[in-house]
């Protein structure tokens, strides 16, 4: 069984690296990305993400925490019932993580 979950992720643009930074961290956990989209508005960048654990380690909870505390990271959030089509993502909060801290 793989569990698969989409997470919002809000940065701030440095770099060209941000999206490879993101992504690195995912596969360094064998952490598998299903599909990804990016806004950018004013230097702040908002990736849309579903991510599950292809291989059933248990280690997708691990690669979100660690996301959350990266540098340009400036918080990660576990949605709940996210319904994605082409241009339109609709969901509900579950968890936010903010440098390391779980908010419910």
């Amino acid at each position: 069984m793989t569990q698969e979950r989409v997470i919002k992720v809000q940065a701030d643009y440095r770099d060209s690296g941000l999206v490879e930074r993101i992504a690195a961290n995912f596969r360094r956990f064998w952490v598998d990305i299903k599909w990804m989209n990016m806004e950018c508005q004013s230097g702040i960048c908002t990736l849309y993400m579903s991510i599950y654990d292809g291989h059933n380690l248990g280690n997708l909870d691990l690669s979100i925490i660690t996301l959350s505390k990266m540098i340009d990271i400036d918080y990660v959030e576990e949605l709940k019932e996210c319904e994605f089509k082409k241009f339109e993502i609709n969901y509900k909060k579950s968890k936010k993580f903010e440098w390391g801290v779980m908010n419910e």
